[in-house]
């Protein structure tokens, strides 16, 4: 005969199987989640860069001074004045 399992057995197999049970009910909240979740829009800045083929030493200007604009180093003003003289050019 099998020994019998006392309370702490059953007490760790309980917390065991229902922390097995919410790991699966949380990835498949995050599946579904995903899936509803729109898909990702293009910016207005790609969608100019794409439509007007530019070379990459602009893109790659365009790059760094959208980086500058999100470190913070200057205001979204600054950022639109740089930027449409960068695509004048």
């Amino acid at each position: 005969m099998a020994p019998e399992l006392g309370w702490m057995q059953w007490l760790i197999w309980i917390v065991g199987t229902t922390i097995f049970g919410a790991i699966i009910v949380f990835v498949f909240m995050a599946a579904r989640r995903a899936a509803r979740r729109a898909p990702e829009q293009p910016s207005a800045a790609r969608h100019v860069a794409r439509s007007q083929a530019l070379p990459d030493a602009v893109e790659a200007e365009l790059a760094a001074l959208n980086q500058r604009k999100d470190t913070g180093q200057i205001s979204e003003a600054e950022y639109e004045q740089q930027r449409a003289k960068v695509l004048s050019r």
